[in-house]
């Protein structure tokens, strides 16, 4: 009998997990997935989402701070040496429906490592708040992420390998050589005395990992992976044009 009723609960308990992830299919990584969560009934939000152009102009951002570093004239840090295998960034859909999700809750604070996973890798993540007396009509999203990148200047050149994690580790992501694609949310939503705007971006596969590679160091491009390409290399194999001379643009994803 006691058999018989645990095989029940059991059951039970599949039907539930399998019917949750029916409806969420991020929730075999977690139940707490923030990408199953409903917007904060508690925050008040006055704006959320990107425009094309605001996204396109934070891919950009940290694109420009990768090739700064990757290049060789980032001159904080004890001068950052060249990277062999930095890649350039993009876009990525998915990780900004889980970055939006997240900003949603209006919580200013990293959700779990499982609740941003995806299938594919996992997921890092760098957040911004600041907050205003007004509603802002617009959003400068250059101070933003220079705000994390700043950070370069409490770090030193010996963590580059093996990589120790401190109080940069926003830097770090951004410039993290393997990691190519960004995807953020955002909100902006009112508190009692405050308007916050909340920026989310979430990266991936995730960096900042501990003894590991922020990047390799040496010859600018001599390491790109396969099925990337950089400078004119990309004009004369795949007839690309590369915006950042020393980042690695992946063309086909191995």
């Amino acid at each position: 009998m006691v058999s018989h009723m645990t095989s029940i609960v059991l059951l039970f308990a599949l039907f539930l997990g399998l019917a949750e992830c029916a409806k969420c299919p991020y929730a075999k990584f977690t139940p707490q997935h923030s990408f199953c969560k409903d917007p904060n009934p508690k925050c008040t939000i006055l704006e959320r989402g990107l425009q094309p152009a605001h996204k396109q102009r934070l891919v950009d951002l940290h694109n420009m701070y990768r090739e700064k570093v990757a290049s060789g004239n980032e001159t904080e840090a004890g001068n950052l040496p060249t990277a062999t295998n930095m890649y350039e960034m993009v876009w990525d859909d998915e990780l900004a429906s889980i970055a939006q999700k997240w900003a949603e809750q209006c919580i200013y604070d990293h959700d779990c490592d499982e609740c941003r996973q995806v299938d594919r890798f996992e997921v890092g993540q760098n957040l911004y708040r600041a907050g205003s007396s007004n509603q802002p009509k617009t959003h400068d999203w250059d101070s933003m992420v220079k705000f994390w990148y700043d950070e370069v200047s409490m770090f030193d050149k010996r963590y580059i390998k093996p990589f120790v994690s401190d109080e940069y580790n926003h830097f770090t992501q951004i410039v993290w050589a393997t990691t190519w694609k960004l995807g953020c949310g955002f909100v902006v939503y009112k508190e009692p005395k405050w308007y916050r705007s909340y920026l989310v971006c979430n990266y991936g596969p995730t960096g900042n990992w501990d003894d590991g590679e922020m990047y390799n160091t040496g010859k600018t491009c001599s390491a790109c992976p396969k099925g990337s390409c950089c400078g004119a290399d990309c004009t004369k194999k795949f007839k690309k044009t590369a915006k950042y001379p020393s980042l690695c643009m992946v063309v086909k994803p191995q």
